[in-house]
């Protein structure tokens, strides 16, 4: 045994000798593998990963508009800024992402992050505040809940903070707002808020504030002091003026106070906001333009649609610099206003949703919208004709007809009418003014009224037709006709009948038995417009409508539905 000892030793020394050289060649190949892997991608593994985690998270691959191919470098990926081998910049705007707000804590270098109008809901993680290189953070138009305060409130550093059009409630806004004095932006929309917020006032460095959607009716002092401010939205809010105290705030270009509920005598303050050169004045109870606008000599967008406007377009014409005008669901009937063809610099106008007719001008500005009026085909084949060089002209569709009411009774026939004609036209009529129905024929005809047909229709006169440089496609809508119940004879009771129904100058009660001892006439809110004792009662002055007639006999009170015509 002795005699074997230095052999074994020797094996051993051997064996170790091996080993270490084997171990040796494991570690240097441990060591290169990990070299190669990171320098196979322009950032760091740990980054990729919480990259891939938003990608998988927020459905990437089943959702996403523009979707990451993960083969690839993640600098080639959609959104995604890399600087210095950090991600810098994450901007997944309008991309899809769906689920609860991803965790974003792993990007210590991340300077500007864009969520926004995605479909992200739940609260926002709190290890957002640990990002503090944070210069923009945009997470508006998405569905989040609960009190951002905490989790934003750290980011001293933030320059943009939107947070609008979510479900957010801050329990003190003014404590969310003390800790940004370089901010810049700021959107606070739809939050509920009634008031403008003490603390904005320190804000004035403020170049872009958004407050729409919300119900403020104080506090608008607050805003005298952000003299920077060139954009102000103050939208949705329920103001019947456009606030006064707006008038030290002589550097915004931008003002957008639509669907609020403006009529007269909103306008005063325009006059001190001689830089303005965009407004928006649509969705309020406008009847004309407010004199206040001649005072906007920069004035290059103006938007009054969805108002009551129906002439005075001559006192426009000092906007000078005006470029385009949004004149869409006004009242605008007639010939295309002349007026509008006097701007040097107009290149657009929007007429869309009014009763327009007749010829269409030439010299119509070169993107000129005026789908849903009431033009013929022969009218827009004629300007078709000119071949003017326009770079958008939109015609269809358009409307025709006058809103109608047909009347027929349950189980009986009815044909409800439209007013084009011709073989060269393909008729399609909709029932709920959207459901197609098998219907092809000029007129709609059912031969047994049933319950589930009283509603309203729409017609589709389809017309196509080579023209020598293009080709022609317009679609004419009716107006809506509706089907109404002929309640002539379905309002009779055996003691009682009210006719004729419906009804133009009177209506008469006949009864064989009861005496008639107070006869009452509603419209459909409940409010009482007619109370007398007669059998033969002039509704001439009432509006066409649709009312209750309740007849108190001795039998107690009997109530009828009416129409008048």
């Amino acid at each position: 045994m002795q005699n074997l000892i230095p052999y074994l030793n020797f094996y051993y020394i051997f064996v170790l000798r091996k080993h270490k050289y084997l171990m040796k060649k494991i570690l240097l190949f441990l060591f290169f593998s990990q070299f190669c892997f990171s320098q196979q991608w322009s950032i760091s593994f740990a980054e990729r990963s919480a990259l891939i985690s938003i990608y998988n998270s927020t459905s990437g691959e089943q959702l996403w508009s523009q979707k990451w191919d993960l083969t690839k470098d993640p600098k080639t990926w959609y959104g995604i800024k890399i600087k210095n081998g950090n991600v810098t910049e994450i901007n997944l705007r309008g991309n899809a992402l769906k689920g609860s707000f991803p965790s974003v804590s792993g990007f210590s270098k991340l300077q500007k992050l864009d969520l926004s109008s995605n479909q992200l809901y739940g609260d926002i993680l709190p290890a957002i505040s640990s990002l503090t290189n944070l210069v923009r953070l945009d997470i508006s138009n998405n569905r989040l809940t609960g009190d951002p305060t905490t989790a934003i409130l750290p980011l001293s550093n933030l320059q943009e903070i939107s947070v609008g059009n979510n479900q957010f409630v801050f329990a003190d806004i003014n404590t969310f707002l003390q800790n940004f004095p370089s901010l810049k932006v700021l959107d606070l929309s739809h939050t509920s808020l009634t008031a403008v917020p003490q603390n904005i006032s320190t804000l004035t460095n403020l170049e872009s504030l958004n407050l729409s959607n919300n119900t403020l009716s104080q506090n608008f002092s607050k805003l005298s002091p952000l003299i920077k401010l060139t954009e102000l939205n103050l939208s949705g809010n329920q103001l019947t003026r456009i606030p006064t105290e707006l008038a030290s705030l002589t550097s915004l270009t931008s003002l957008d106070v639509s669907h609020n509920l403006f009529s007269t005598n909103y306008a005063t303050v325009l006059t001190s906001l001689k830089k303005l050169e965009w407004l928006s004045l649509g969705s309020n109870q406008i009847t004309m333009f407010p004199a206040e606008l001649t005072q906007l000599k920069d004035l290059i967008h103006l938007n009054i649609s969805d108002n009551k406007i129906s002439g005075g377009f001559e006192s426009l014409l000092p906007l000078k610099q005006l470029e385009q005008i949004y004149l869409d669901k006004n009242l605008i009937s007639g010939n295309f206003p002349p007026a509008l063809l006097q701007f040097e610099k107009l290149q657009m106008v929007s007429l869309t949703g009014n009763q327009l007719s007749g010829e269409i001008p030439e010299n119509i500005p070169a993107l000129t919208f005026l789908e849903n009026n009431r033009f013929t085909k022969q009218e827009i084949k004629n300007f078709i004709l000119r071949e003017k060089a326009l770079a958008d002209f939109t015609y269809s569709p358009q409307r025709y007809d006058e809103p109608k009411t047909v009347y027929a009774s349950l189980g009986g026939s009815a044909s409800l009418p439209q007013s084009i004609s011709g073989s060269d036209y393909q008729f399609a009529w909709f029932k709920n003014l959207d459901q197609k129905t098998a219907a092809s024929a000029e007129s709609y005809y059912i031969s047994r009224v049933e319950e589930e047909d009283y509603t309203d229709y729409i017609c589709e006169a389809y017309v196509f037709e080579k023209l020598p440089r293009e080709l022609m496609e317009i679609s004419f809508f009716r107006e809506p006709v509706t089907l109404v119940k002929d309640l002539a004879t379905a309002e009779i009771n055996r003691d009682l009948v009210v006719y004729p129904n419906p009804a133009t100058d009177f209506i008469n009660i006949k009864t064989t038995k009861l005496d008639i001892e107070k006869v009452f006439i509603f419209d459909l809110s409940g409010k009482l417009l007619i109370s007398e004792k007669s059998r033969r009662i002039n509704i001439s002055h009432l509006p066409s409508a649709t009312y209750v007639i309740s007849i108190k006999t001795s039998d107690g009170l009997k109530s009828f539905k009416f129409i008048k015509q």
